[in-house]
């Protein structure tokens, strides 16, 4: 761009101009004299005076014209001047152009970019979204924007499906949208490809209950006895045999599960008493109102979510990391617009960057009397890697309770958000108190 600038400017400056005649006393008197002669020519033409009278006229004018101007000059050329070449000011532009367009992107541009070309993106479909994690600099994005990418994502796993890891992504991506059906499709390849991973069993088995609302029967339920059978101390495999069996009316099998469960994880914390109030439910023990009983038994979602922070026996740890945990509460004038087959959905995102969620919870929503809420957003429950809890310095948690089912908001959805909190926050408190309009 700077040589195209150069380039309207230097070239007409350097190129050759016009030469220009010498104006002098001689030429002047010489161009006077052709003058008259064609006048004193017309006047012969038209009749105005003989031929004897144009003669006398021609003598008295070329008299004159040789008193006047030297005969040397009369007959001598004249040297025409060429216009000098201003090459100072073309020195001074191809200097000053390039220096004030340089000092002026440094100024107000971004050269930062610049370091950014060729770097490779961390997930397929993710690299315009993470570029604004990285920078700061990208406008939040929409919902439809996350839904794009999404099915971008989907796209380019049709082109490389032997991509176990991509698999994943997208069926959490999916799950996290609502999208069952096709996240139980996009689970079935990552299976076909890790076929021994009980985790990853146990988060395809969700998935499929899901997909069939709610019911294990069939296909959720010979998932989670593989993964099980895999391994038989992992945590949400325990919690959805569990769910299963109570909801196939096994009481006995389902407090077997359970009882498994309160094994492994460790007794210090909020998810063992979780635990511990549905064992009492479902054995019908009744507990103090400090021990916040759910009206109906918690899905898996809501205990250990998949590679959770929540420390398994029998080497089932998980890595930590950052994680917000809190309560949902519900006001009073909202409360009654709670609905069977509600979907209770918990997300963080980053106060400022991109939309995409760092991390969800869904669930099943509630009854009223079971509100608050309790629940643990962790960096292993991201949608995406790059793009955690643990990524941004300042969340929000936002809590949406679906009619549809659908992550995206839709009309007469109840929501609520907090202010911002830094990574690590507990104990905060996210209050729905507003209807979609």
């Amino acid at each position: 761009m700077i040589l195209g600038a150069l380039a309207f400017v230097v070239v007409p400056l350097v190129r050759a101009s016009s030469p220009t005649n010498p104006v002098s006393d001689a030429g002047s008197n010489v161009a006077i004299y052709k003058s008259q002669r064609r006048e004193f020519d017309e006047e012969l033409a038209r009749g105005a005076i003989n031929q004897a009278e144009h003669n006398a006229a021609l003598v008295e004018l070329s008299t004159r014209l040789v008193d006047e101007v030297p005969e040397q000059k009369i007959l001598a050329t004249p040297k025409l001047a060429e216009a000098p070449r201003p090459w100072w000011l073309v020195a001074a532009i191809a200097i000053v152009i390039p220096l004030g367009a340089g000092l002026l992107y440094t100024a107000i541009g971004t050269p930062q970019a610049i370091q950014l070309v060729g770097v490779a993106p961390i997930d397929p479909g993710m690299t315009a979204a993470h570029a604004g994690a990285k920078t700061g600099g990208e406008p939040p994005m929409s919902d439809k924007q996350i839904l794009a990418m999404v099915d971008t994502l989907a796209q380019k796993m049709q082109q490389n499906p032997s991509d176990p890891r991509g698999w994943i992504l997208l069926a959490r991506s999916q799950n996290a949208l609502g999208r069952f059906a096709e996240a139980t499709t996009a689970y079935e390849r990552a299976v076909a490809l890790l076929p021994n991973d009980a985790q990853l069993l146990a988060d395809f088995a969700d998935s499929a209950a899901m997909a069939q609302d709610g019911r294990f029967d069939g296909k959720p339920y010979a998932l989670i006895k593989q993964a099980l059978k895999l391994d038989a101390n992992n945590m949400k495999a325990l919690a959805l045999a569990g769910t299963a069996e109570l909801r196939m009316g096994n009481r006995a099998a389902s407090l077997k599960h359970w009882e498994k469960l309160r094994t492994v994880v460790p007794k210090d914390s909020d998810d063992y008493r979780k635990v511990a109030s549905i064992i009492a439910e479902i054995n019908g023990t009744k507990l103090d109102a400090s021990s916040q009983v759910p009206a109906t038994v918690p899905p898996p979602a809501a205990l250990p979510a998949p590679g959770s922070n929540i420390k398994a026996a029998a080497g089932n740890s998980t890595k930590a990391g950052a994680k917000v945990t809190g309560k949902v509460a519900i006001t009073p004038d909202v409360v009654g617009k709670l609905g069977a087959g509600d979907t209770l959905f918990v997300f963080a995102r980053a106060k400022e960057g991109p939309r995409i969620p760092l991390a969800v919870l869904r669930v099943p929503a509630p009854a009223a009397n079971a509100f608050p809420f309790t629940f643990e957003l962790t960096d292993a429950m991201a949608m995406a890697p790059g793009f955690s809890l643990s990524s941004f310095a300042e969340v929000v948690i936002e809590a949406r309770i679906s009619k549809s089912g659908n992550a995206q908001l839709q009309s007469g959805d109840l929501s609520g958000i907090s202010d911002a909190v830094k990574p690590g926050a507990m104990g905060i408190t996210v209050t729905i108190g507003k209807v979609a309009p």
